[in-house]
């Protein structure tokens, strides 16, 4: 097997695992600005921080149960560019606090200001359909990381 094809089958993998994981939303956080991979990981673990704390209430993180944090994949794209993230999130927890879609489009947006110091947009939609994670993996990136990377131990 080629590494094109062993890219390929990794790529259709998680896209079937991730299209199964019963994420409520599919998010796309754009920054307006080039970056590195790893300066867009620390914006999007201040994100996913902050949309905690701003929804939950909470002071000490550590404290705070997993099981209610945001729950999401993202997958950086145009790095050199126009730096962004697709992705998916499972933000049931967060619905339950807030109430309405308006409202937890607010928070999210008001979270990725705040992590970007004012800068890019955000889309969320809810229920990402079956092709949304073969698009987010389109260009075949093999970089992809998790809110839950981002959780304090």
């Amino acid at each position: 097997m080629t590494a094109t094809q062993s890219r390929r089958r990794e790529r259709i993998a998680l896209t079937d695992w991730a299209a199964n994981d019963n994420y409520t939303h599919s998010i796309t956080l754009n920054t307006d600005r080039e970056l590195s991979l790893p300066r867009i990981k620390d914006i999007c673990s201040t994100f996913c921080h902050l949309f905690d704390k701003n929804v939950h209430g909470i002071r000490n993180a550590r404290r705070f149960p997993v099981d209610l944090r945001m729950r999401g994949i993202f997958f950086p794209e145009n790095l050199s560019t126009n730096a962004h993230l697709h992705g998916a999130v499972d933000l049931s927890a967060a619905m339950q606090i807030v109430g309405n879609d308006w409202r937890l489009e607010q928070e999210v947006r008001r979270a990725w200001k705040k992590a970007t110091r004012g800068a890019g947009s955000v889309d969320l939609t809810p229920e990402p359909d079956s092709g949304w994670f073969g698009y987010c993996t389109k260009r075949g990136h093999d970089d992809h990381f998790f809110a839950a990377d981002f959780h304090p131990q």
